[in-house]
């Protein structure tokens, strides 16, 4: 084998080579063989999970159907192969829950000077450090959901707000609501039905769901609905065996990769009441979360704590990767990945990452795999705590070798918890994001870059002091090829969920509620500007507005307002740092009323 030499200043750098074992107890380091993935005209009857009988002509057709992208051929095969595999049952006596629509801001917004606040209510924590999750659609609109506490009358509701103009303003897309059960931690997936409509952006929530406040018996529960909150359904996925408990559920899917033929992905931990582990499972949905298969893997060996799962888009065998916080020994905890197929099975291999010595404590893994095409070597960060500080490991060639223990921050500044997002796009680079919030809860760091240089550090003064009980959440927003760092936080309590984005422009403000007799867009002032300037609008009827910035090319540069508005009068204070100097053009839509006009940045 190859030496591989690495000169890495300031880092401890360490190449682990991994093998794609069965048996996940051989915590044997040493001699391993790198994994490979196996082509579709290489799978026979033998290689196939020992669970699974699926034909393996079939399972060579469903392979094929992917790596050629042939929506039609995958949804045949696909089909086919649910047949095969074993349903997920829920047998539990269900707990009352309603879902309502609600597009009313629910807060008084606050901006300048301060993050946007996106929520006041309390947040959940009784179900674990993730009660927040934060999406970038592929309509462009920004998502976030929040596992709320303290509503007069309610036990558990997760609300799930939405932002056309890159989180300026948030409004109230659903409520999940029930009286008698309460959430745990929760995921999202955003996903669009027909990546050219889109009002067809569906919303998936996953949650684990108790009749108990401490979350006994918890099971796993699925929310969808589109962007608007309408078309909303709930189902009850399963229930896990008598005495245990769901818990951590963490949510992916392909769906970068088809216009409709998008399939759902959700790794757990199942664990007894009283926190012991059981087993990990993995539900796939091919119905947008009305049915779900599972596989399930039941080697106990060693507690596997805080499953976050991503999707790999690979040649021959699409794959779903989980990390995990392994036990190792009381004083030794590492970071190890999971690998396991596209279709559920009980087949779990296992990667490596970290290798430290006792005394040392890794915990809490996030991860993110970008999305990108199956051709190229898949590119992976997982990022979490060593000994209370930020560190990320990363791999260029999907786990077979990775990079270890590259500091997220400041060495002396302990941290609790992690998170990290990822873009699908390469263009301009900045494709990968992790952020996390300090110990005594004042500042935001924020690493937006490349594998190996996630990049100067940002830190972030908070407009109020974070809660240390719940991780952060972070996503790239993009404006064509310009990329921009975003994340959200609970506040001290835990209550109030506050957002914040790099360059965020939060500067439309109503300058009046009177009806005006007729729509209109008044010319920028200043014009030329350099490089703040206001543009005021008249809103005749309620109704979605949207206002766009175009280069003069007519390439979309900039989306300000992309949401549902009163009639009114409203001013917006237009930040043009990120462009050049040249001619742009802002155009205003509504209730089918446009108009355009010319502006002139001048720096």
């Amino acid at each position: 084998m190859k030496k591989l030499k690495f000169l890495i200043a300031a880092f401890i750098f360490t190449v682990v080579s991994v093998y794609a074992q069965t048996d996940a107890t051989n915590e044997s380091k040493l001699n391993q063989s790198s994994f490979r993935n196996v082509s579709p005209n290489e799978i026979s009857a033998e290689s196939l999970p020992r669970n699974i009988t699926i034909p393996a002509a079939l399972l060579n057709s469903y392979n094929a159907a992917i790596d050629s992208r042939n929506p039609e051929m995958k949804k045949q095969t696909a089909a086919e192969i649910e047949k095969y595999l074993t349903k997920a049952e829920f047998t539990a006596e269900p707990i009352e829950v309603e879902i309502t629509k609600d597009l009313n801001p629910p807060f008084i917004n606050d901006w300048y000077g301060s993050d946007v606040q996106v929520t006041n209510s309390s947040v959940a924590v009784t179900g674990g450090y993730r009660q927040l999750d934060l999406k970038k659609g592929e309509d462009g609109w920004m998502y976030l959901a929040v596992n709320r506490r303290g509503i007069p009358g309610i036990n558990g509701q997760i609300t799930v707000y939405r932002s056309g103009n890159g989180g300026a303003e948030w409004s109230t897309v659903a409520n999940i609501t029930s009286i008698t059960g309460y959430f745990g931690s929760i995921t999202m997936l955003v996903e669009s039905r027909n990546e050219n409509v889109p009002d067809s952006t569906r919303i998936l929530v996953y949650a684990t769901l108790s009749a108990n406040s401490n979350l006994n018996d918890a099971y796993l529960v699925c929310s969808s609905f589109r962007r608007d909150g309408s078309a909303s359904n709930f189902f009850n996925v399963a229930n896990p065996s008598a005495g245990n408990r769901f818990v951590y559920p963490s949510a992916c899917s392909d769906g970068m990769f088809w216009s409709s033929l998008t399939f759902m992905h959700v790794i757990l931990r199942e664990e007894t009441n009283s926190g012991a582990f059981v087993s990990m499972h993995h539900f796939r949905s091919t119905s947008w979360g009305a049915v779900h298969t599972v596989g399930t893997n039941s080697n106990n060996a060693f507690e596997d704590r805080y499953p976050a799962a991503a999707f790999s888009n690979e040649v021959g065998s699409d794959s779903v990767y989980f990390a995990v916080e392994r036990e190792v020994a009381n004083n030794e905890h590492e970071i190890r990945l999971f690998a396991t197929m596209e279709l559920p099975s009980n087949n779990f291999s296992i990667r490596y990452i970290t290798d430290a010595a006792p005394g040392t404590i890794y915990e809490r893994p996030a991860i993110t795999i970008q999305q990108r095409d199956f051709s190229l070597p898949q590119r992976i960060l997982v990022t979490c705590t060593k000994n209370d500080r930020a560190v990320y490991h990363y791999s260029i060639d999907g786990g077979a070798l990775w990079n270890i223990d590259f500091g997220l921050g400041l060495a002396s500044m302990p941290v609790d918890f992690t998170s990290c997002s990822s873009d699908t796009s390469t263009a301009n680079g900045k494709d990968f994001i992790s952020a996390y919030v300090d110990l005594n809860g004042d500042s935001v760091t924020v690493r937006h870059g490349e594998l190996g240089n996630l990049g100067t550090p940002m830190y972030k003064k908070n407009g109020v002091v974070s809660t240390g009980s719940l991780a952060p959440v972070s996503a790239i927003y993009s404006e064509g090829n310009t990329k921009y760092s975003a994340f959200a936080y609970a506040g001290l309590g835990p209550a109030g969920v506050y957002y914040n984005m790099e360059s965020l422009v939060t500067g439309i403000t109503p300058v009046s509620n009177e009806v005006p007799n007729a729509f209109s867009l008044e010319q920028n002032y200043p014009n030329p500007f350099n490089p703040v300037t206001n543009i005021k609008f008249a809103v005749a009827k309620n109704g979605l507005v949207t206002l766009k910035i175009y280069d003069i090319s007519g390439r979309e540069v900039a989306q300000l307002v992309n949401m549902e508005l009163n009639a009114g009068t409203y001013n917006f204070d237009f930040n043009a740092s990120h462009l050049a100097s040249g001619i742009y053009f802002y155009r205003l839509n509504s209730n089918n009323y446009a108009d355009t006009k010319k502006m002139v940045l001048v720096k």
